[in-house]
């Protein structure tokens, strides 16, 4: 029996109560500046989408679908997200969101603190269970995140993104941490999954105007048309 919208919260926090285990406790021991809470029920809220990491000739990779619209039928909770789909027809793709925070102390150091609910749906009914794993990544910078040209050792030019989210896959950067594999979250084939990152040290300094952009994606070494959606997110802020 699948859930009501007017619940979509209560069991949204019960999720998050439960996967975090010490919320609590880390809030009554840190002392948090700022907490900023989105459920995507009145839209986007600020938030867009995009793909990356895709060579020039793959054009089909560059026909991402990002939009605000109700979660799957087959999840928990009724209610809307936001949602990015793609082919990923080289086997290496990156599906990312990112949001323009503005308001915060310029040049001051943020810890940042997220807790998610998020999802992944493979589009091909074919494919039963995956050989290669996805890699949930979160992090923050104090630019604009966009596509550059990047030439690689192969000589092929690709559209990357012009922050540190680590080499590979399975590795995070200096901008963007590894938050771990999705199968991890699941142990079976991915669809639903939460969490927190009290225990990653995910921090940025703010731009001169007290600017930064938050940044949360899937890694993909997928060959299939992949969709990720995200249905709430809690981020904490502290100097």
């Amino acid at each position: 029996m699948r859930m009501g919208k007017n619940i979509k919260v209560a069991v949204i926090i019960a999720i998050m109560w439960i996967t975090s285990g010490c919320a609590a406790d880390m809030e009554s021991t840190i002392l948090v500046d700022l907490i900023t809470a989105f459920d995507f029920e009145n839209g986007s809220q600020g938030w867009e989408g995009g793909v990356s990491d895709y060579p020039d000739d793959y054009t089909d990779s560059t026909d991402f679908i990002f939009g605000y619209r109700p979660i799957p039928s087959n999840l928990l909770v009724e209610g809307n997200g936001l949602e990015i789909s793609a082919e990923n027809p080289h086997g290496d793709l990156f599906y990312f969101f990112k949001k323009h925070v503005t308001g915060l102390r310029p040049n001051k150091k943020y810890k940042l603190d997220f807790e998610f609910l998020v999802y992944t749906q493979l589009n091909d009914p074919s494919i039963k269970s995956l050989k290669e794993e996805l890699y949930l990544k979160m992090g923050a910078v104090n630019y604009a995140p966009q596509l550059e040209e990047t030439v690689l050792q192969s000589s092929l030019e690709y559209k990357m993104l012009n922050v540190d989210k680590g080499e590979k896959n399975n590795e995070g950067g200096q901008d963007i941490v590894n938050i771990g594999s999705i199968k991890e979250f699941t142990k079976v084939r991915p669809e639903t999954i939460s969490g927190n990152t009290f225990d990653f040290n995910i921090e940025v300094v703010s731009n001169n105007d007290g600017d930064i952009w938050l940044l949360i994606g899937v890694d993909s070494g997928v060959k299939s048309n992949l969709t990720f959606g995200m249905t709430a997110l809690t981020v904490y802020f502290t100097e």
